[in-house]
């Protein structure tokens, strides 16, 4: 049975960004959906409750023979392929598909507008989408793995007859456990044929699975060969690593393009004149690159830009969460440390010298351990003096076992062995951080972070 033929999917993992922008378009495909996922709130509730899916717990025993489920799709999250549910659906004689193999059914069958790289991916994509939706509202389908996209109803869209489809192209991979089972790892992007492709970035991350930065650009290198003859690769031109990458690209059938501040850059920032209502140099830079692939795509750059300044960011991207008289309260996802660096500039380009408490949770042990290094110099190389960091514990992922090693008391201290004038603690959870908050002289608070530091917010 082919994909689309089935009728009725049941989504492990369902609250993922990932799998909520999966569920929209299987529901604009006229499928019926369900699927199962923690009792906690995700970012992605309220889309949910629009859809009126049934959710259940992910740790209980579901009878696939008699609940009418014609396929299953799964998150990398919560095992994976080895999550329980799932396995229980293999037994039943059902097909399964992760989450990746999924959005490529999809994808394929449209000229494929992929955005990768770490660091921005979610951000692009959401521009392009928002920027088509203005400029070829019929021929838009997308995934996009944010809480929201502003200005837009959906994060996740099909449309049978349309020409593009928007998507973020991750790079983790499809199953986590792939090395210990002695099995070669699957990035989940590798399943994607796009038309065009943009990389926004490329550095080293997700050490659990990819051993060093070898590793990660092979991975790249080879996502960039799937782009279809003919097609775009759109990258950024102010990383050295990623043009050394892309000059051993013998391809005739490609255009390459790039992007940046640098004097050889196709597309420079400094020819463009953006009016952006989301802050910071990394969004002029993320505009840049929508306005780079749209412009060869044939769109009229006074109109994609005019889009572009309409733009009012996503859930969790540098998101205002709450201002009153005497203070503005943010929120972002940033998570790797070249991430979380551009988020205080920004944040000093912005509020200069007021006071600004900025609290950051890690996410993964293995990502806190092999960037330790980097994560020290990034939250406080341009702190202010007045500024504080405060931090909240690691965030664990379900895909990784708990390290008593590595902590936040840890990062605390190095960050307060190297900069001696950075005022930095641990204030371990979400209340603890909100009751210290409250009690403090600031003008600006933001959580930075891909775990739930977000929830701090709702204390106030």
């Amino acid at each position: 049975m082919a994909f689309l033929d089935a009728k009725n999917f049941y989504l492990v993992g369902i609250k993922g960004v990932a799998m909520t922008s999966i569920a929209q378009c299987l529901i604009d495909a006229g499928k019926n959906v369900a699927g199962s996922d923690v009792s906690e709130d995700f970012v992605t509730a309220p889309i949910l409750e629009k859809l009126i899916i049934q959710i259940d717990e992910i740790g209980s025993s579901i009878d696939f023979k008699n609940r009418q489920i014609d396929a299953v799709i799964y998150t990398a999250a919560h095992h994976g392929v080895d999550n329980h549910q799932v396995q229980a659906a293999v037994e039943a004689g059902l097909p399964i598909y992760s989450q990746a193999e999924a959005l490529a059914e999809f994808f394929n069958q449209k000229d494929g507008l992929a955005v990768c790289g770490v660091g921005g991916k979610s951000s692009v994509s959401a521009m392009i989408t928002f920027v088509l939706d203005r400029l070829a509202k019929e021929d838009l389908s997308f995934s996009v793995g944010v809480g929201e996209i502003i200005g837009l109803p959906k994060t996740g869209q099909w449309q049978a007859n349309g020409k593009y489809f928007v998507a973020e192209a991750d790079e983790y991979v499809t199953d986590p456990n792939a090395k210990a089972k002695g099995l070669e790892i699957t990035p989940r992007f590798s399943f994607l044929k796009p038309f065009a492709t943009i990389c926004t970035n490329l550095k080293y991350d997700h050490p659990d699975v990819y051993e060093n930065f070898d590793a990660t650009k092979k991975t790249f290198a080879k996502f960039f060969s799937q782009i279809k003859s003919g097609g775009y690769l759109v990258i950024n031109g102010d990383n050295q690593d990623l043009v050394e990458l892309v000059d051993q690209i013998k391809r005739d059938d490609l255009k390459i393009l790039t992007f940046g501040e640098g004097e050889n850059c196709d597309y420079k920032l400094a020819n463009f004149n953006f009016d952006l209502q989301v802050p910071g140099k990394f969004n002029l830079m993320n505009a840049l690159d929508a306005l780079a692939l749209l412009s060869e795509l044939g769109f009229a750059q006074e109109k994609i830009i005019e889009a572009l300044n309409q733009f009012k960011s996503t859930k969790r991207r540098f998101e205002l969460v709450k201002k009153d008289e005497q203070h503005w309260h943010f929120d972002d996802y940033a998570h790797h440390p070249s991430e979380v660096l551009a988020v205080i500039d920004t944040l000093n380009e912005k509020f200069g010298e007021q006071r600004k408490l900025i609290a950051f949770q890690p996410h993964t042990f293995s990502r806190t351990r092999q960037l330790f290094t980097e994560f020290v110099d990034a939250l406080a190389i341009h702190t202010k003096n007045n500024d504080e960091i405060l931090l909240m514990d690691i965030f664990p992922s379900a895909r990784e076992a708990f390290d008593a090693e590595m902590n936040c008391d840890l990062l605390a201290t190095a960050v307060k062995s190297k900069y001696s004038n950075c005022q930095i603690q641990n204030l371990k959870t979400t209340e603890g951080l909100a009751n210290y908050v409250k009690k403090s002289y600031y003008t600006v608070f933001i959580t930075i972070g891909a775990g739930d530091i977000y929830h701090t917010h709702e204390f106030f």
